[in-house]
C-alpha cells in the first residue's frame, strides 16, 4: 500500500536528494505488519468464539435438539433482513461524508462497512481501531483525514440518537396502547415518517460545510473542540437523515432478533422481547467487550429466561440471532478487509 508513493520520492532523489535508496526498503514493513496484524485479528477471532462455546453455553446436547426444531426459512428471512441492517447503516455513513460533499461509491462503502464491523468485533477497543480503519479507507475517494475523522465522531452521535429515539418511542408505545400490533404500528408509522423526512432532507442537497483543519502537533482538548465545531457545521438535514439511517438500521436489527427468536420457539409477546433489545443496546454502547460480545449474549439470554423463556430456547435464539448480526460477519469483513488492503493507498 506504500508503493504508490515511491515514485513521488524517486523525483525528489533525481532533483539532488543526498538519500535517495532509503524509500526502496519502506514498503516492505507495513505490508508484513499488516499481514500479520490480518493474522492476529483472524486469531483473536477464533479465541473469542472458543471461549463463548466453553464457558456461557448450555450442554451442547441441549442445544443441539434446540436448533433441530428451527424454522430454517424463517432463519434464511432473518439473514436477509441483517443484511439490509447493515446496508441501512452504509447509507448512513454516506448521507454523512455527502454533507461534507464527499461521495463514496455504494460497493466500496459496503465493503467498509462489513470490514468496521468485522474489526469492531474482534479487536480490544474495536471501535476505535475500525474507526481510525475507515478514516484511511474514505481518504480514498477525496475526504481529508479532518473530515473523515469528524463523519467518524457524528455516525457514533447519530446511531446513539436513532437508537435512543427508537427506544423512547417504543417504550411510549408500550404505555399507551395496551396491543401488540398497535405499539408495533406506532414503531412502524415513526419509521415511515422519518423515511419520509429523509427524502425530503436529502432533495436538495446543500453545499459542504466548512471543516477547519487541526494541526498534527496540536493538543487533545484542540482537536475535540475543532471536532465539535465540524459536527455544529454539518446542515440539519444532514443530521436528520443521519438520525434516520440510524433509527431505521437499529429497527432492521430488532426484527432480525424478533424473527429468529419466531424460528427458534420462542412464544413471548414482541413488545417485550423488543424493549429488551433496545435496553440492552443502550448499555452496549459502553465500549465493555469487542463488538459487545458476551455482554450481549449474557444479557439477551438472562432477559429472555426471566420474560419466562426456557434456558436452552433462549440460548438458541440469542445464537442463533448472534450468528446473523456477529460471527457471519466476521469473516465476511476479513474478506472485505483483505480486499481493501490491496488497493492503492490515499496519498491526500
Amino acid at each position: 500500500m506504500a508503493a504508490p508513493l515511491a515514485p513521488c520520492r524517486r523525483r525528489g532523489a533525481d532533483a539532488g536528494t543526498s538519500d535517495a535508496p532509503a524509500p526502496t526498503a519502506d514498503p516492505v514493513p507495513p505490508r508484513r505488519g499488516r499481514r500479520w496484524l490480518r493474522v492476529g485479528v483472524a486469531v483473536v477471532a477464533v479465541g473469542a468464539v472458543a471461549w463463548f462455546a466453553r464457558e456461557e453455553l448450555p450442554p451442547w446436547a441441549v442445544l443441539a435438539e434446540a436448533f433441530r426444531r428451527v424454522d430454517l426459512p424463517l432463519l434464511g428471512v432473518a439473514a436477509v433482513v441483517e443484511v439490509f441492517s447493515l446496508w441501512l447503516f452504509t447509507r448512513q455513513q454516506q448521507v454523512l461524508f455527502a454533507g461534507f460533499g464527499v461521495r463514496v461509491p455504494v460497493g466500496s462503502a459496503v465493503a467498509i462497512t462489513y470490514s468496521r464491523s468485522a474489526m469492531s468485533m474482534t479487536f480490544p477497543a474495536g471501535s476505535f481501531v475500525s474507526a481510525a480503519f475507515a478514516v484511511e479507507q474514505f481518504r480514498r475517494f477525496g475526504a481529508s483525514r479532518s473530515t473523515a475523522a469528524t463523519v467518524m465522531v457524528l455516525s457514533g452521535v447519530v446511531s446513539v440518537a436513532g437508537l435512543g429515539g427508537l427506544y423512547l418511542v417504543g417504550t411510549a408505545a408500550a404505555w399507551l396502547f395496551p396491543e401488540a400490533w398497535q405499539v408495533v404500528a406506532t414503531v412502524v408509522g415513526a419509521l415511515a415518517v422519518a423515511s419520509v423526512v429523509v427524502r425530503f432532507a436529502l432533495h436538495r442537497p446543500l453545499p459542504a460545510p466548512k471543516v477547519k483543519a487541526v494541526r498534527s502537533g496540536g493538543r487533545i482538548a484542540g482537536v475535540v473542540r475543532a471536532r465539535l465545531a465540524d459536527v455544529t457545521a454539518l446542515p440539519a438535514r444532514y443530521w436528520a437523515a443521519g438520525i434516520g439511517f440510524a433509527a431505521a438500521n437499529w429497527a432492521a436489527d430488532l426484527a432480525c432478533l424478533l424473527i429468529t427468536s419466531t424460528a427458534f420457539g420462542v412464544d413471548l409477546p414482541l413488545v417485550q422481547v423488543g424493549l429488551v433489545y433496545l435496553g440492552i443496546q443502550l448499555v452496549r454502547q459502553v465500549p465493555i467487550s469487542p463488538g459487545g460480545i458476551g455482554v450481549i449474549e449474557t444479557s439477551l439470554v438472562a432477559g429472555l429466561v426471566l420474560l419466562g423463556t426456557g434456558e436452552a430456547t433462549a440460548t438458541a435464539a440469542t445464537l442463533g440471532y448472534r450468528m446473523l448480526s456477529c460471527w457471519i460477519i466476521v469473516p465476511i469483513g476479513l474478506a472485505t478487509w483483505f480486499a481493501l488492503s490491496r488497493r492503492p493507498a490515499a496519498v491526500a
